[in-house]
């Protein structure tokens, strides 16, 4: 090839490449609307080699007093101690996105994702959380990840599927503890009121090393219909399912959950059970009386954290942590 025809190839190369380059650093940026439902959400998520689960969530959002309010919270859930979950709202003023950083900053609490590597740290309540991922956030969106509600939407893509993890955790007057394990991290952006953009959800996470890695994701609308549901493995593509059914035996701390998920051809392609709860987290409940004042615009969810297993017809069983969230806890 001459040198000039090898010169446009490369162009041409650079031109495709760009793009994504730069949708990848504006991937920790908000898309602000006017909308008063609206919420945006980056999560990150760890679950780390001695049983501990992190979590280290950003937010913008115009429901509740004011618009454009930054949340920064955080959870830490550890065998045998008391859960953590500090957080910490602030005003229009004290969240931020630099694009030249590509950092996403609210309050004490930051997200940036550069030069292969994505680190979130949070400062809360004399405490701090740093998850550290080997991995540059890759935004994908599975199929059916965008929900319609009339004139208003919800989107959900996964930007860390599966990634190496290193965490540092100090709780209040408590000592710094670096431990690896494996990372998830996910962007949703709403404008649907939150109690009418789901009956119920199902989230399956298999993060750590020493068996197979994978993710499911699964939603089932007030209006009794399904989506987005997919199962991802490590290695493949997200892969599509059409619905799932979900039973319960005991109530609240006592739950025992057992989900059963539908492949294309509806056939049953695997069941989920629930082995031990970590959290409940029911926020509304949680308000009592000021929880009725609220509960008519973001609803009331519940939400289990579980340790869980996956089974598959002639494969391992897969270990790790299932989410069920209802709206209202019936």
């Amino acid at each position: 090839m001459r040198r000039e025809g090898r010169l446009q190839v490369l162009g041409l190369l650079l031109t495709l490449l760009l793009p994504t380059v730069a949708a990848a650093g504006a991937a920790l940026e908000p898309t602000l609307s006017p909308s008063d439902n609206y919420g945006e959400s980056f999560t990150f998520i760890g679950d780390l080699e001695d049983g501990t689960f992190v979590l280290v969530q950003l937010q913008v959002t115009n429901i509740g007093p004011g618009s454009r309010t930054g949340i920064c919270r955080a959870t830490v859930l550890k065998a045998g101690q008391r859960a953590w979950t500090p957080q910490k709202k602030v005003g229009a003023k004290e969240w931020s996105y630099d694009a030249a950083t590509s950092t996403f900053r609210v309050g004490a609490c930051s997200a940036r994702s550069a030069d292969g590597v994505t680190k979130v740290e949070a400062g809360l309540e004399g405490g701090r959380v740093v998850l550290e991922y080997a991995a540059q956030v890759e935004p994908r969106s599975p199929e059916g990840s965008e929900v319609e509600v009339g004139s208003a939407r919800y989107r959900h893509e996964v930007t860390l599927a599966f990634s190496p993890l290193k965490a540092t955790v100090q709780q209040p007057k408590g000592t710094a503890v670096t431990l690896s394990g494996g990372g998830y991290a996910d962007h949703t952006r709403s404008t649907i009121p939150p109690g009418k953009l789901a009956r119920r959800w199902v989230r399956f996470r298999a993060l750590r090393d020493g068996g197979e890695r994978m993710v499911l994701l699964a939603r089932e609308g007030q209006d009794g219909e399904f989506g987005p549901v997919y199962s991802w493995t490590e290695g493949g593509a997200p892969n599509a399912m059409e619905s799932f059914t979900l039973s319960r035996e005991g109530a609240k701390e006592r739950s025992v959950w057992t989900v059963d998920v539908f492949g294309g051809d509806g056939a049953k392609a695997m069941v989920l059970k629930s082995t031990s709860l970590l959290q409940r987290s029911a926020p509304v409940e949680e308000l009592g009386m000021l929880g009725g004042l609220i509960k008519p615009v973001v609803g009331s969810p519940v939400t289990y954290l579980h340790r869980a297993v996956l089974e598959r017809s002639g494969k391992t069983p897969v270990a790790g942590l299932m989410e069920v969230t209802l709206e209202g806890d019936l």
